[in-house]
């Protein structure tokens, strides 16, 4: 037995008869000289087989020995061979070409048209595509590709027309709209005007004899015509604006009046044009204004050549120059103020003026608040001038003590304080003119108590309260030329005075102040008594007391004294 996966020896031949099916119409009109029976012979066969390879696809059967439309192919023996997969692909090109042709026919028949030779064309189509279904139908699927084909290029074509005849319709009456439009200004192009009315026209007769691509070509040679007149107008309008702005800027108001007149005469809703109409009435007077600006600014007199540009701003608003003239006079004050301010702070600052350093620190930010670089310097000038005030009013102090200027060295260890509370020299100092001060007053007080005490002749106190002056006096402190009489007065007045007391032994006689007697019964006594207030005082029994004062003065004559009671009671 052979090997299964040899070939065999002889390979079998094929036979291929090709036959269409749908041949009959051409074999009916085949030559007549050929046999009839023959004829009818092969049309039998043909019938026959045509049949099976029918019914066989209608069924889908995996068994047809059919190919597409109609191609049999036969053994050496005579019998059909199968050939499924090419009966296959060509009905389903010819399904697909179907479902996709019924779709494109849909939408045309819902288009419109006035024109009859696209109504005859869209008759003819649909003629055309009931055949392609009909080959359907009759399962000659290569054949009724073919005609889908056709009828889809068709389609296709009448689309293209449809949309021609559409756009070109469109463009006649735009054209129409616009040469409304630009006809009042058509002298500007008279060339331009006239091409285009001859190209519509044509385009039109076109388009009413159906011929719609020359139709769209003319009717866009049209609008290229009205686009060169639309340009023309342009062009002026430009023109005499470009004009009137050049005859602003010079000063030359009637000419610029002219030329704007001019656009508004071709385009009267020109909102520029009517703006700037307005300017050239007083062109002439800004013209003048911004040339005495220019010279004033070019002698560096900012302020007065920023007053004529707002001025010239002011009459003619839409002024360039003059809009620019207050921008850059603006610009040039700000940065001279500022460069003025900058260098006047460096100045105070290194001259140690830190407050007039800060003050114009501060003026130049005002100017350019974004400098962030001065808010630093500032915070710095501050810093700086804190130290230096510290530094300052230390040394100040120190100086007004070594001028025993108490008080004034004391204000300035309060002003030290409130700048640091923890400053040690500063609190040493508060110390220091405070005990200083409060000694000073203590020895102004007493010096004023023992004025007053020896104006009253309590010399011994004021004794007393002078020392306690001395005490409190500072050594640096020279004695005032009040307090050197009270120091000498009251030395004076320390030293005892004699005074003779007499009586008559029956009187006991008492002296109070500053030296005391007690009572005692006297003929004539001597005593020594130190200056000051006394009374002196007798008692008898039987007898009025006598009470009288007695101010004993260092350096005068005391006359003697009597004391004697010799009133009797009542």
């Amino acid at each position: 037995m052979p090997d299964q996966d040899e070939p065999p020896l002889t390979p079998k031949k094929h036979r291929v008869i090709h036959w269409n099916p749908e041949d009959d119409e051409n074999l009916e009109k085949a030559s007549t000289s050929t046999s009839k029976y023959i004829a009818l012979g092969i049309v039998a066969l043909v019938v026959v087989v045509g049949s099976m390879v029918a019914y066989k696809l209608v069924l889908g059967g995996s068994g047809s020995d059919y190919a597409s439309d109609g191609e049999v192919i036969l053994n050496q023996d005579g019998v059909p061979q199968q050939n499924f997969q090419e009966a296959f692909v060509s009905r389903a090109k010819a399904e697909m070409m179907l479902d996709s042709t019924s779709k494109k026919m849909k939408e045309v028949e819902r288009m419109t048209t006035t024109h009859g030779d696209l109504r005859d064309m869209l008759i003819n189509i649909s003629i055309e595509f009931g055949k392609g279904e009909d080959l359907m139908r009759r399962n000659a699927y290569k054949r009724a590709l073919d005609q889908l084909a056709r009828v889809s290029a068709q389609i296709d074509d009448f689309t293209n027309q449809i949309e021609t005849e559409q756009l070109a319709q469109e463009m006649y009456d735009q054209f129409l709209v616009k040469i409304d439009e630009l006809e009042p200004n058509k002298h500007l192009n008279e060339i331009a005007f006239e091409k285009a009315f001859e190209s519509a026209s044509k385009g039109n007769q076109f388009l009413q004899d159906g011929s719609f691509f020359p139709a769209k070509s003319e009717l866009e040679e049209a609008h290229d015509h009205l686009e060169s007149l639309a340009n023309s107008i342009l062009e002026f309008v430009q023109t005499n604006a470009a004009m009137g702005h050049r005859y602003i800027a010079q000063g030359q108001g009637a000419k610029a009046i002219e030329a704007f007149t001019n656009v508004l005469t071709v385009d009267p809703q020109n909102e520029e044009a009517v703006r700037h109409l307005e300017r050239a009435k007083y062109a002439d007077q800004v013209f003048a204004l911004l040339q005495q600006a220019d010279q004033k600014e070019a002698n560096d007199e900012l302020e007065a050549a920023l007053e004529d540009f707002q001025e010239a701003f002011e009459i003619d608003g839409g002024s360039a120059k003059a809009q620019q003239g207050i921008s850059r006079t603006t610009r040039k004050i700000q940065n001279r103020d500022f460069d003025f301010h900058i260098t006047a702070a460096r100045g105070a600052e290194s001259t140690g003026q830190y407050e007039k350093a800060i003050e114009h620190f501060q003026s130049a930010l005002q100017i350019f608040p974004a400098r962030t670089d001065l808010t630093d310097a500032i915070i710095k000038a501050r810093q700086d001038k804190r130290k230096n005030d510290i530094y300052t009013m230390i040394t100040s102090a120190y100086k007004l003590e070594e001028e025993y200027d108490w008080q004034g060295a004391r204000g300035y260890y309060q002003q030290l304080l409130q700048l640091e509370p923890d400053f040690e020299q500063a609190k040493e100092g508060m110390i220091r003119t405070g005990k200083m001060i409060r000694g000073l007053l203590r020895y102004d007080t007493y010096i004023d108590v023992a004025m007053q005490e020896a104006r009253r002749a309590d010399f011994q106190l004021a004794i007393r309260s002078f020392d306690k002056a001395m005490q409190s006096k500072p050594d640096y402190l020279e004695l005032s030329e009040d307090a050197e009489k009270l120091r000498r007065f009251l030395h004076l007045q320390s030293q005892p005075v004699d005074i003779m007391f007499l009586s008559d032994m029956a009187t006991w006689v008492s002296v109070q102040g500053p030296t005391k007697l007690k009572p005692s019964k006297l003929k004539e006594k001597n005593l020594s008594l130190l200056p000051g207030k006394y009374h002196v005082i007798g008692r008898k029994k039987g007898y009025q007391d006598i009470r009288f004062p007695l101010n004993v003065r260092a350096g005068s004559q005391q006359e003697p004294l009597t004391v004697i009671c010799n009133v009797k009671r009542d």
